[in-house]
């Protein structure tokens, strides 16, 4: 079993190491990108693909540059994010040692997660704060529309199960037979 973990920015982490953490994380996500949306798939997930494509690295002369006139906030969040994807991760890790849980469903299930969470961080982590605004605005309208979508479908499913029926709603969560 191998377990290839995302960066964890340390305390004392200047911009130009959290740019270096971020880019890692990057290269980390990369590696897990296509490995995710096919687990996803064999899951039942809602979307195809699950994860959305993966944003390019800062390029040109000096990338480092443009991250730099970043305001102090948003670095921050990038920081905060960043550590606190690792420390799920982590979790994961600490709950799903052995090799047979670490390949159950339920495992996958959770590092998919990390892995869009990741990804979605990384959508925005080198954006300017205007740009990182209107996409954060954009992400929590779809994220609750997500939402309520779960909910209903959720409700919909404790209402129409009995008793005597299977009490595992994790591949009906990813399965949305109403599309």
């Amino acid at each position: 079993m191998e377990i290839n973990s995302p960066p964890y920015p340390k305390q004392n982490c200047s911009p130009r190491n959290l740019f270096q953490n971020l880019s890692e994380l990057h290269d980390w996500v990369s590696g897990q990108h296509d490995w995710a949306n096919h687990e996803a798939a064999r899951l039942n997930a809602p979307e195809s693909p699950y994860i959305p494509p993966l944003v390019f690295k800062p390029r040109g002369s000096d990338p480092m540059s443009r991250f730099h006139q970043l305001s102090v906030p948003d670095m921050f969040s990038s920081w905060r994010a960043m550590r606190a994807i690792r420390e799920q991760y982590d979790e994961i890790v600490r709950n799903y040692e052995d090799e047979a849980d670490w390949n159950s469903d339920v495992c996958i299930f959770h590092q998919i997660g990390i892995v869009k969470a990741a990804t979605l961080l990384l959508s925005v982590a080198f954006l300017d704060h205007e740009k990182r605004e209107a996409k954060g605005m954009d992400l929590i309208k779809k994220v609750n529309k997500d939402i309520v979508k779960a909910l209903h479908q959720v409700l919909g499913q404790l209402k129409d199960r009995t008793e005597d029926e299977d009490d595992n709603i994790f591949g009906d969560l990813f399965n949305n037979e109403d599309d």
